[in-house]
């Protein structure tokens, strides 16, 4: 009898693996949603969107991307934490959601390493803080000696608490001597309207600032990456303004649910990196600012770490509130 159930329990087990394998292997089968952390508009939105097009078209289904925001991307990332480990339900991750939120939070209701199946990176970028042309500065240095005199006078705004605005903007108040008074908002793109209709005076931007730079709107004073940007020439980073120890460089990925297969996650890698490969893609990145990345799985899982460390010492050495 015990050869016999023990016999019978084997079968099961080879069962089960060899439907999950036949699973694996028919990946993806349906619709995948995309889950973005952010409001409609905002640059990281518009990424997950040139993402998700052209990942539809490696994977062979749709890609539905879905903007679950709020609570500084808290609430889209425990959502897809939360979701089935089946390779269906995906989060368009990136350093807010797995660095700049733990970093800055006493608790969340995820882990940034522990609930995700890290996938692969897509696009990285800086930052330039721009402003309205009400304010009277016009230059970084200008802006730096205006902030030290006249304490929270100008406002920056910031996509939320714990979010990249909300570090860049901790950083600046803390290296430069300067300070600004930080507002916050349900995401970036209401945070720079109220900046393009002077409610608010800065905000640090991505691609979603060029086009209001290039018109006139607003002005660039400098960027967060070790470059400047080539479309700004004419704009020098924080480290050539003379702030040292201001460097920061952010990236944008996907990231599954803890538990995912890994054959699954596997795949979902090599889409992404045949997506950003691509020429088109490319271009339409260049336009938002954003440099095609690419990499494998362990790659951005030791980003990762190394982004909750780095952030993790900022936000102590610039003593930026912790959020609840």
């Amino acid at each position: 009898m015990r050869r016999i159930a023990h016999a019978g329990a084997s079968a099961v087990l080879a069962a089960c693996f060899v439907s999950n394998a036949m699973a694996q292997d028919t990946y993806p089968n349906k619709p995948l949603r995309l889950i973005v952390p952010y409001a409609p508009g905002a640059i990281t939105d518009l990424a997950a969107r040139l993402l998700a097009e052209h990942l539809s078209a490696g994977l062979g289904q749709p890609i539905i991307v879905e903007n679950k925001s709020g609570g500084g991307a808290r609430i889209g990332a425990l959502a897809v934490a939360n979701a089935p480990p089946d390779g269906y339900t995906l989060l368009f991750a990136n350093s807010v959601t797995h660095g700049t939120v733990p970093a800055m939070s006493r608790s969340l209701p995820f882990d940034p390493v522990k609930s995700f199946a890290p996938v692969g990176r897509a696009f990285v970028y800086s930052s330039t803080l721009v402003c309205n042309h009400a304010i009277p500065p016009n230059t970084i240095g200008e802006l730096i000696r205006y902030t030290t005199e006249h304490p929270d006078k100008l406002t920056n705004a910031t996509a939320g608490p714990g979010t990249g605005h909300d570090l860049l903007g901790g950083l600046y108040n803390s290296v430069t001597g300067g300070r600004m008074l930080h507002v916050h908002y349900r995401g970036a793109a209401p945070a720079l309207q109220d900046v393009l209709g002077g409610t608010a005076d800065c905000i640090w931007g991505g691609g979603d600032v060029k086009q209001y730079v290039q018109n006139g709107k607003l002005k660039a004073f400098a960027t967060s990456g070790e470059r400047r940007d080539p479309d700004f020439p004419d704009v020098p980073t924080m480290a050539e303004a003379g702030v040292k120890n201001f460097k920061i460089v952010w990236w944008q990925g996907v990231a599954a649910p803890a538990g995912t297969p890994p054959a699954v996650v596997a795949r979902l890698n090599q889409a992404i990196n045949q997506a950003v490969d691509a020429a088109a893609l490319k271009e339409r990145a260049r336009v938002l600012s954003l440099v095609p990345a690419g990499g494998s799985p362990e790659d951005l899982a030791r980003i990762i770490q190394e982004d909750l460390a780095r952030y993790s010492a900022i936000v102590k050495s610039a003593n930026i509130p912790f959020q609840d």
